[in-house]
């Protein structure tokens, strides 16, 4: 229960921050003087989305709390994160700058010089693999957003980024210290 409230909670606060940047996008739009303003004119539309994430989580928490008191467990259910890939272990000291604008097909390569990994039609698909890619985040991160919008997989990212640098698709560079 604790791994499934753990899922539960990532997604929330995952489609919260999407809301949010969707709905910040249209300054965007603005004029650079008008940003501000109209930022502030947004911020009580932007507090009631952060509220309501935060009624979702807590009414989330109450339903595993109750489920777990009719089962017998104990209360209250603690999230869990799942155990870490350890194909993945060193995701998080590697963060991938793209090379090239656009999807990567993989169509420039022989089939038999893919190592296996997915063209643009292939599972995953590489679209969104890329797309979380924006030269700040940890590969951890693009990892962990990924299977947020499409569930767990089974899949070697790091394999799979570290394929994309030698082939000239992208670089792996060391995050800055914190």
């Amino acid at each position: 229960m604790g791994r499934e409230l753990y899922s539960g909670l990532a997604t929330i606060q995952y489609n919260a921050g999407r809301d949010r940047d969707a709905f910040l996008s249209v300054l965007r739009l603005a004029s650079p003087e008008n940003r501000e303003k109209i930022r502030v004119s947004l911020e009580p539309l932007l507090q009631s989305m952060g509220r309501f994430s935060g009624e979702q989580s807590a009414r989330l928490q109450q339903a595993v709390d109750r489920r777990a008191a009719e089962l017998g467990a104990s209360l209250p259910v603690k999230a869990v994160a799942p155990a870490v890939d350890p194909r993945r272990s060193e995701a998080s000291r590697i963060v991938v700058r793209r090379k090239r604008l656009g999807p990567v097909t993989l169509d420039d390569l022989p089939l038999d010089e893919r190592e296996g990994f997915p063209g643009f039609a292939g599972s995953p698909s590489p679209l969104p693999l890329l797309t979380w890619c924006d030269g700040k985040r940890t590969l951890a991160e693009v990892v962990r957003l990924i299977e947020i919008e499409q569930g767990p997989m089974d899949f070697d990212f790091v394999g799979y980024f570290r394929f994309l640098a030698r082939h000239g698709y992208a670089d792996l560079v060391t995050p800055p210290a914190q």
